[in-house]
């Protein structure tokens, strides 16, 4: 019988000065299953948005050739009004679903939307927005803003979200748990607390190394570069975030015992980088 051979991750590119450049491939390179559901997402977002839709951006694995699933980015143009804002964060999780559901091959795909000033903002603040547009993300439909954004750098702004966000994310996974009703959603679950304590590590270490990939072996492995005597957690992690568990209880254990190790570990660099707690931090 054969198996798979999970393809190893790779390193983000860089400019001269260190900065992060985009690592996606060229649209005509895609695969065809990702750039159908990319087509069928820009469509649905014509659909609600009409011409307030500046453009969609396909983004995650798939933008870059290679297996492990897609996200679509969508941009709004400048002024543009939601009239239905409470729930466009619902819109985004049932396209996600309907283009999962519809194109098994990619894997797993996310849906974001994005306002012109959540990625062109006035303050400098850091922008997750425009932080993911401009290192990994293909212009599929609209005009195409990519020459507008400038290299990226590693900085402590880059870690804050997922250092903040690492409790939030994995309390959101233990609820999701207790409430789920079937296999499939019980590992969606479990692959989200995975991926929760592999962005969190990474974020860690990240300033410190100076290299960005989103490839969660890499993640996996630069954060027991420098903490090995969290091999064995971070393996479980990596374990849960690609053959998530259907057995809810093991994920859920899985949780609490990441909690323990690694909170204390995210409140320390909040405490030394942001003490307030800010969602967002100046570039």
């Amino acid at each position: 019988m054969g198996h798979m051979v999970r393809l190893r991750g790779a390193f983000w590119p860089q400019d001269r000065w260190g900065r992060i450049t985009n690592a996606a491939i060229p649209r005509e390179q895609i695969a065809q299953p990702a750039l159908e559901a990319g087509d069928e997402a820009a469509d649905a977002a014509l659909e609600r948005f009409g011409d307030q839709l500046h453009s969609v951006y396909l983004s995650g694995p798939a933008a870059r050739g290679r297996p492990g699933g897609a996200a679509v980015l969508i941009l709004l143009r400048l002024g543009a009004m939601l009239k239905d804002a409470p729930g466009s964060l619902s819109w985004e999780h049932a396209l996600a679903a309907q283009l999962r559901k519809r194109h098994p091959r990619v894997g797993r795909i996310a849906v974001a939307v994005f306002n012109w000033k959540d990625v062109f903002t006035q303050d400098g603040g850091f922008s997750p927005a425009t932080f993911r547009l401009a290192v990994n993300s293909v212009c599929i439909a609209g005009r195409n803003m990519n020459h507008m954004l400038a290299p990226q750098r590693i900085d402590a702004s880059v870690m804050n979200g997922d250092i903040l966000g690492f409790r939030p994310r994995m309390l959101n996974a233990a609820g999701r748990l207790a409430a789920a009703r079937s296999p499939d959603r019980v590992r969606a679950a479990a692959m989200d607390a995975g991926h929760a304590v592999l962005a969190a590590g990474f974020a860690l270490v990240l300033e410190r190394e100076q290299i960005y990939t989103e490839d969660l072996d890499l993640r996996r492995d630069l954060f027991t570069l420098n903490f090995p005597n969290r091999t064995a957690d971070m393996a479980l992690a990596y374990a849960m975030a690609t053959r998530p568990s259907a057995d809810a209880m093991k994920a859920l254990i899985f949780i609490d015992s990441a909690c323990r190790w690694m909170t204390p570990m995210t409140d320390a660099w909040l405490n030394a980088n942001n003490p307030q707690r800010a969602e967002r931090l100046k570039a």
